[in-house]
């Protein structure tokens, strides 16, 4: 490399005649020197970030670095995309029924938190079909573009941090319905559509800001090149510790909420029948939470997982997030009460039964 630089310096020395005598050839020589040598680092930093964004799927998926590492990838996005696409009809199918009893009930309609229902059972639909999409693109071993792969991990990321904000404003709504009765209704009306602007411009901001950023840095030949792999553009450390960050708040909140709940629930101890479905409510709700967090962890910060744990902590995740519309939607006494009237004919008699 050095060799080369000096090689230019001659050449350059040549073009101006072999003034070697002159002060104002040696300083532009100087200059010429120093752009030659920092546009070669640059592109030895440019390769570099392209490798880095090229490594192998093992960092996204955190398995361990073997022989045999690309044959568990595969089978595990093989194992993905058919688990995503199993949710995405049962998640759409329980979509559509609250959807439709909300929007066709004017009582639910107007209750905030069958509205956030609505959007986190659209949310968790989305997730799943834009996983099943990606994860098959990934197991066949596609060549489509890098920028398409990114766009559809965007779309699932914010999805997913859609839905898990949604479920945690929920929770603030039933916690501030129970604690302050009175004050609920003007603060829902006063901010509720800001708050969902919120939402939405947190879900956002993440996922765009680092994947302009990899648009910025890297060619554009790159970003529309081919990419068998499906790569994302959301691995470097920044973002998954902003993504960390976000899933503490968002746990702190829940738990304070529910915490809360409980405690009104123990001051108002002579409703004990009431207070006993509460508990329950609040231990199921807490158990699913567990099982849909606790495996985001994992999953975000990339530890290092044999196939099996990967798979089974794939499951746990995907399980419990299907569930989310039964556990928080479907077992409400509102919902069950204007379910019926929006059900196929087919279906009334089965469920009356």
């Amino acid at each position: 490399m050095a060799l080369n630089h000096w090689t230019s310096g001659f050449k350059i020395i040549n073009n101006h005649g072999g003034g070697w005598n002159s002060m104002e050839s040696l300083k532009k020589l100087d200059a010429k020197l120093k752009i030659i040598v920092n546009s070669r680092v640059r592109d030895r930093e440019m390769s570099n970030l392209t490798r880095a964004m090229d490594l192998p799927s093992e960092l996204q998926t955190g398995l361990q670095n073997s022989s045999s590492s690309l044959e568990n990838l595969q089978v595990l996005d093989s194992v993905k995309a058919c688990v995503h696409s199993m949710a995405f009809m049962v998640t759409g199918l329980f979509t559509y029924l609250i959807t439709v009893t909300v929007l066709g009930s004017p009582g639910l309609r107007q209750n905030p938190r069958y509205v956030l229902l609505c959007q986190h059972c659209v949310c968790i639909s989305v997730f799943n079909i834009s996983g099943a999409v990606l994860h098959c693109l990934r197991s066949l071993r596609w060549n489509v573009a890098r920028i398409t792969c990114w766009i559809l991990f965007d779309l699932q990321v914010v999805m997913a941090r859609s839905l898990i904000m949604t479920l945690t404003l929920m929770c603030l709504c039933t916690c501030l319905a129970i604690c302050q009765p009175f004050q609920y209704p003007i603060l829902i009306r006063r901010s509720f559509l800001w708050i969902m602007l919120l939402i939405w411009l947190l879900a956002l901001v993440n996922p765009v800001v680092f994947t302009v950023m990899a648009c910025t840095h890297q060619p554009w030949e790159y970003v529309i090149g081919l990419d068998a792999k499906c790569s994302t553009a959301l691995e470097g450390k920044a973002c998954i510790t902003s993504s960390l960050l976000l899933l503490v708040v968002i746990v702190l909140l829940i738990i304070s909420s529910y915490l809360l709940i409980y405690l009104e629930g123990r001051r108002a101890g002579h409703f004990s029948q009431s207070n006993s479905k509460g508990r329950q409510t609040i231990l199921i709700h807490s158990l699913q939470m567990s099982f849909q967090i606790l495996p985001a962890v994992i999953i975000i910060t990339r530890l290092q997982q044999t196939l099996a744990v990967a798979l089974a902590t794939f499951l746990v995740f995907s399980i419990a997030q299907s569930l989310s519309p039964v556990v928080y939607g479907l077992r409400c006494r509102e919902l069950q009460e204007e379910l019926p009237r929006f059900l196929p004919h087919c279906l009334r008699g089965w469920i009356n039964s």
